[in-house]
């Protein structure tokens, strides 16, 4: 059954897609190795106090003091890190340590070397202060990074160097991550080649194809190459079809407009359904996702422009929520900006592509001189997206408006 809802707006469109978002991948144990970009399935649990045990934050003199006014001190010791203190220090008594060191007993901060000095005398050694330090200085206390038995790191996180690095760090070699989602990628359009292929009159290079496959590259997915199909209704059911039991998510390129030779929509129908499709969004307005058997499709717009706005703010969070994270909308700065736009025709949302400069120290924000939805240069030039609610009828220099960096939405 098709389901058409003509002019959903922005928010009604992340409202439908929230609802999609189920995961659809099932959790493995992974390596650390392995780890990176994964979407966590179970929360880590911390195994150990860390540090599990106070330790010197730096090289220099753990000190017993016996009052404010001490400054000079017996070096009874040397601790060095991987070791254990001989005994704890008694009043008045020093221990050279080292960075990572365990701190002994009776100590009560730790000098940098930088703040003392040693001497000899009658075969003893003593270290003098510079200055008085308070009490716990330069000790990492047992515990204080991570308590044993506490969650430290969430279900639902995709897994980024420092997660993983907090896992090592309490000696968890396996996680239990969900496996990667698989999806394919084609575009449509007879007039489509890939780059490397002699080009005719009449035909275009498939640029859409490498903006997609770049922005997936930082999602937990596994990319299947579908092609370039043809604008031929038993091409593309065919190709639908066999799609579809072979990956959780189809993601199209082009033939979404509903024209006399977009035939996606129609395959949508016949085979599933279609959820939703013509949004207020400028650029990005045919947007269509549906549902296959064990399989979501989603088709974006065959302009550049709009087919990357249309991924970064949609389709970006649906996939990420159907990989097992949490879905998440992209973040929003608010930049003055160094441009003006009067009379706007309010009711849509739009995305302009914008950079920020810096002039005397204060950031704004400028954007390209044309809003065409089929111009890489705008976003060569770029890097972000200026986005204009749809309550916004005009903007004046100066005005703070909302910026999401490209490095939010995967285009880095």
């Amino acid at each position: 059954m098709n389901t058409k809802t003509p002019s959903l707006s922005f928010d009604e469109a992340l409202s439908h897609l929230r609802g999609l978002g189920r995961c659809k991948v099932t959790a493995e144990e992974t390596s650390l190795y392995e780890a990176y970009g994964r979407v966590l399935a179970e929360d880590i649990i911390a195994t150990c106090d860390l540090p599990p045990l106070d330790n010197s934050a730096m090289d220099g003199y753990a000190i017993a003091q016996v009052g404010s006014e001490q400054t000079s001190f017996t070096v009874v010791m040397e601790i060095f890190a991987g070791s254990m203190p001989e005994t704890s220090l008694k009043a008045g008594e020093a221990a050279r340590i080292f960075t990572g060191a365990p701190v002994p007993e009776g100590a009560d901060f730790v000098v940098p070397q930088e703040d003392c000095s040693e001497s000899e005398s009658d075969g003893a050694r003593y270290v003098k202060l510079s200055r008085n330090y308070p009490i716990g200085c330069n000790i990492r206390r047992k515990g204080e990074d991570q308590t044993k038995g506490a969650p430290i790191v969430k279900a639902g996180t995709m897994l980024r160097p420092q997660e993983i690095a907090a896992a090592a760090s309490i000696g968890i070699g396996q996680l239990q991550t969900y496996r990667r989602l698989k999806v394919g990628v084609f575009s449509t359009g007879n007039e489509l080649i890939r780059p490397g292929t002699a080009r005719k009159d009449g035909q275009i290079f498939d640029a859409n194809h490498f903006l997609l496959r770049g922005m997936l590259a930082n999602l937990p997915v596994e990319l299947v190459d579908l092609g370039i199909l043809a604008d031929q209704r038993d091409v593309v059911e065919a190709a639908l079809e066999a799609a579809s039991k072979d990956c959780d998510v189809i993601l199209t390129s082009g033939g979404a407009g509903g024209g006399d030779k977009d035939f996606v929509s129609a395959t949508l129908s016949k085979l599933g359904k279609t959820t939703f499709w013509h949004l207020a969004v400028k650029p990005g307005r045919p947007f269509m996702v549906g549902e296959l058997p064990d399989c979501v499709f989603i088709g974006l717009p065959g302009n550049p422009v709009a087919a990357t706005v249309a991924f970064a703010f949609l389709a970006r969070p649906l996939i990420e929520a159907l990989a097992g994270a949490d879905f998440i909308e992209a973040p929003r700065q608010y930049i003055a900006a160094d441009f003006e736009i009067s009379d706007r025709k309010a009711g849509r949302r739009e995305f302009l592509r914008g950079r920020r400069v810096t002039e005397n120290g204060i950031p704004k924000l400028t954007k390209y001189h044309s809003d065409g939805s089929a111009l890489l240069s705008s976003l060569t030039f770029a890097d972000g997206f200026i986005e204009l609610t749809e309550d916004m009828t005009s903007v004046r220099e100066g005005d703070l408006v909302p910026f999401i960096s490209f490095d939010e939405i995967g285009l880095r």
